[in-house]
């Protein structure tokens, strides 16, 4: 017959402690959800941070990636063919720009030739047709130069026109680019990868199974920090005001309490909670609330395993002592004052006549009158 695990201080509080990882206990899940196509991991492996754990199907993925694939290398294409236009039009801006400078040239000559048969004409020196005939040519240069300005800015308008279906085709590449990154990652989301280092401590999954996205009640896998364990011992909420930052504590084995180690204080959870029964439900709870305190438990020095329960014995002050610790001293030194006797009660003052008590701070007490 086991006897039951006895407190080992003077004075101590004891609590329901179950080991777990030192990063807490890692509920594992994917974001995609689908059917299982591989298991890379076993319960007990080690793992680091990034290795696969398991894969679901990925094959429309990995279509619409392709897809994406296809789409950017046509705008990309669509972009360098604009390139190309724009490059072209620049040389037809140039050749326009020469044949302007040519009609121009062309001009003055003729408007020379002009003035000139308008003085000969002038002493009857050249016929009157041969100088109408100098106004023609002169009238068809002026032509020639309006034309080719005109093909000059239509050609500069076009450049415009030309850059702007290329700031199009960049957009459209960049939109598919993003469109080809949204693709992988939702590829790569198809694989599961470990979160932290450590150890598999349950692969709930199998291949072709399916996988539900998000958490689950039961995860998929469970996995947390191999190298240390910590005990997380719920003090009842009616003990807590007992327990101190840095208070020594000691882990008995359930089943041989013989078996025991020594407690490192890790912290304290300041937040009392709900006291949750140790089957592993979520949502059961007894009537009672805790205080949680973490300790570190060298994994050599205790022969359990995560989610194992330990009986957890902390040591503590006497009751008298924690009180007068947790007091304030200048509240402690301060004198009562007495008082009024018109009051039928009182509540932190000095009965005329009588020493101060401790009590006499915490209780009300009729005057007069003893406290109970």
């Amino acid at each position: 017959m086991i006897a039951a695990p006895a407190n080992s201080y003077a004075q101590g509080v004891s609590a329901a402690g179950i080991i777990e990882p030192a990063s807490e206990v890692v509920a594992v899940a994917t974001e995609r959800g689908g059917v299982v196509s591989r298991v890379e991991v076993v319960a007990g492996a080690g793992v680091t941070a990034g290795r696969p754990l398991f894969s679901v199907d990925d094959r429309e993925v990995r279509a619409v990636v392709a897809r994406h694939e296809g789409a950017l290398a046509a705008a990309e294409a669509l972009l360098s063919s604009a390139d190309l236009n724009i490059a072209m039009q620049r040389h037809k801006i140039s050749q326009a720009a020469a044949e302007l400078e040519n009609a121009q040239a062309e001009s003055s000559r003729a408007e020379l030739d002009r003035l000139r048969y308008a003085s000969l004409a002038r002493g009857s020196w050249v016929s009157r047709q041969r100088y109408e005939a100098a106004i023609a040519d002169a009238g068809k240069a002026a032509a020639a130069v309006a034309a080719a300005e005109a093909a000059v800015a239509a050609a500069k308008q076009q450049s415009k026109v030309l850059t702007a279906k290329r700031l199009e085709a960049e957009a459209n590449v960049a939109q598919s680019k993003a469109a080809l990154e949204q693709a992988r990652v939702d590829l790569d989301r198809t694989v599961v990868k470990a979160p932290i280092d450590g150890k598999i401590l349950k692969v709930n999954v199998r291949v072709g199974e399916y996988a539900q996205a998000g958490a689950l009640s039961s995860p998929l896998m469970i996995m947390g920090s191999a190298d240390l364990l910590h005990v997380r011992a719920d003090v009842d909420e009616a003990d807590s005001w007992r327990i101190n930052a840095g208070s020594p504590a000691v882990a008995r084995l359930r089943g041989n309490p013989k078996i025991s180690a020594p407690l490192s204080f890790v912290r304290i959870e300041p937040y009392v909670v709900p006291k949750r029964s140790l089957t592993g439900a979520s949502t059961e709870r007894v009537d009672t609330r805790v205080l949680q305190v973490i300790y570190a438990l060298q994994v050599s020095d205790f022969p359990a395993f995560v989610g194992q329960q330990v009986d957890v014995f902390i040591k503590t002050d006497s009751p008298q002592g924690v009180a007068e610790l947790r007091r304030d001293p200048a509240e402690v030194a301060r004198p009562l004052p007495a008082c009024p006797q018109s009051l039928a009660t009182h509540r932190g003052c000095r009965i005329p006549g009588q020493a101060d008590a401790p009590w006499q701070q915490a209780q009300g007490t009729q005057i007069g009158q003893p406290a109970d």
